[in-house]
C-alpha cells in the first residue's frame, strides 16, 4: 500500500506572548504536521531562554518585540498566522502593531476586556483584512461533538441547557501569610473579568454550539460567597438565558464543591452538561455521552486530539 503524501500546506505560525497558555499552543503543535512555529516574542528575556530550551528549533526566531518579528519577516522570515496570547490589558497597546503583519489571527479567549473594546478590535481587523478567530476548544472535544450530533440526528430540540465548570482552585490556608504577589488576573482594569470572563467564556460558547444565541436574562455575582461589589471580581456567577423554546443556565465557579474528606479548602474540578429534551435526559462531559443514564459514548479527557 502507498500513501500519498499530502498537499496540504504547513502553517507557519509567529506566537506573541510565550507564557504558560503560549506554551501550550508550542505543545499542541508539536502534535500535528499541519502547523509550525517559525518564530516566537515575548519582552522576558528568561521566558525566551526557556522556550529556547524546551524547542531548540525555535531558539533562532525569538523576539523581544513586534517590531523585532516584523524586521525578521522583512528580511524574509515567512509567517502566514499570528497566535496571540498575551496578557488582557496588553492588547490595546500593540493591536495596531498586530494588525500591520495583515495576517489571520488566533487569539487567546477573551476577544476583550468589555463590548466597546471588543467591537474596536474587529472593526479594526476588518478594515486590515485580518480574519480574526478566538481559541475556544470545547465545541471541538469528541463527547460534545457526539452530543450536537445525537441531538440534530434525532432532531429532538432542546427544551433545558444547564453548563457548569468548576475549577477546583483552592483557598489559602486560613491564617498562612504568602508571599505571593497579586497578577493581573485580579484587577478588574486589566482582565476585564473575573469567572465569567475567563472560564465562563468556554461554557457560553459551548452552550452556543449546542443550543445557539441566547438572551440574558439574569446573572448572580459572587464574591466569596456574597454578592460582589464594585471593586472584588466574581470567583462564581450564575447565569439564565432564554433562547427561543429553550431556557439555559450556567453555573461557572473558580472553586467547586469541597473534595469528601480532603484537606478544607481544597475542591472538587467539574465540568460538563446537562440537557432535556421532550423525551429524554442527555448528560455529556469530557469523558462522555449519557442519555437517561445508559452511556453512548465515551472518551478520553484530555485535549491531545
Amino acid at each position: 500500500m502507498t500513501t500519498t503524501p499530502s498537499t496540504t500546506p504547513v502553517l507557519r505560525l509567529a506566537l506573541v506572548g510565550l507564557g504558560p497558555q503560549g506554551q501550550e499552543h508550542l505543545q499542541a503543535a508539536a502534535l500535528t504536521q499541519r502547523v509550525r512555529f517559525v518564530a516566537g516574542v515575548d519582552r522576558s528575556a528568561a521566558t525566551r531562554a526557556g522556550v529556547a530550551d524546551a524547542y531548540p528549533a525555535l531558539a533562532e526566531g525569538l523576539f523581544d518585540s513586534l517590531e523585532a518579528l516584523r524586521v525578521a519577516r522583512a528580511g524574509g522570515l515567512a509567517i502566514d498566522a499570528l497566535v496571540l496570547a498575551l496578557p488582557h490589558h496588553v492588547y490595546p497597546h500593540e493591536w495596531a502593531a498586530i494588525l500591520a503583519f495583515g495576517v489571520p489571527l488566533l487569539k487567546e479567549k477573551p476577544l476583550a476586556r468589555n463590548q466597546t473594546e471588543a467591537r474596536r478590535f474587529l472593526e479594526q481587523a476588518q478594515q486590515a483584512g485580518c480574519p480574526v478567530l478566538t481559541a475556544i476548544q470545547r465545541r471541538h472535544h469528541p463527547s460534545y461533538v457526539h452530543l450536537h450530533q445525537q441531538l440534530r440526528a434525532r432532531g429532538e430540540p432542546v427544551l433545558e441547557a444547564h453548563a457548569h465548570m468548576h475549577l477546583g482552585f483552592g483557598l489559602a490556608a486560613a491564617g498562612v501569610p504568602t508571599d505571593a504577589e497579586p497578577t493581573w488576573r485580579q484587577d478588574a482594569v486589566l482582565s476585564g473579568g473575573g469567572a465569567l470572563l475567563d472560564s465562563g467564556y468556554h461554557m457560553v460558547d459551548l452552550l452556543h454550539f449546542v443550543v445557539g444565541p441566547f438572551e440574558l436574562v439574569s446573572a448572580t455575582m459572587l464574591h466569596q460567597g456574597r454578592p460582589m461589589d464594585g471593586e472584588a471580581l466574581e470567583d462564581r456567577v450564575w447565569l439564565t438565558g432564554r433562547s427561543d423554546g429553550t431556557w439555559v443556565q450556567l453555573d461557572s465557579w473558580l472553586h467547586g464543591e469541597a473534595e469528601p474528606g480532603a484537606v478544607p479548602g481544597r475542591f472538587r474540578k467539574s465540568e460538563g452538561l446537562l440537557l432535556r429534551t421532550p423525551r429524554h435526559a442527555w448528560h455529556a462531559d469530557r469523558t462522555g455521552v449519557w442519555c437517561d443514564g445508559e452511556c453512548l459514548f465515551r472518551t478520553e479527557r484530555q485535549w491531545a486530539r
